[in-house]
């Protein structure tokens, strides 16, 4: 019981100087509004144009086929030889095609809204 009791009477108290205030205070109400704003501001992905390293075969076929009426411009002949083979899939293949382009797609905007923060 010795060990409990404190018969130290050479006690003195520490200053700690003035009280610590926030600048700003808020509620839990505060915060759940916030929320909601966030969640009614919807981030909306929209491709961006960019390039592929393609060799000059490669290049001037499509060009040739945008030349012959396969399409508008490059862009144009790519996408609808891209749509071509998608269409041309078979059940599982494509299945297996859109999961790896949803995983892709979702990388791509997760890495464009980490650049917007």
């Amino acid at each position: 019981m010795g060990l409990v009791k404190n018969n130290n009477k050479n006690t003195h108290v520490i200053p700690r100087g003035a009280d610590i205030k926030p600048k700003n205070e808020f509620s839990i109400n505060d915060l759940e509004e916030k929320e909601t704003v966030e969640k009614t501001h919807k981030f909306e992905y929209v491709p961006s144009v960019t390039s592929i390293k393609v060799d000059t075969k490669i290049r001037d076929m499509v060009n040739t086929l945008s030349l012959i009426g396969y399409g508008d411009n490059q862009k144009e002949v790519i996408e609808n030889a891209l749509n071509s083979v998608i269409n041309n899939m078979s059940i599982e293949t494509k299945r297996n095609f859109e999961n790896q382009y949803q995983v892709l797609e979702n990388k791509t905007i997760k890495s464009i809204k980490k650049k917007l923060v």
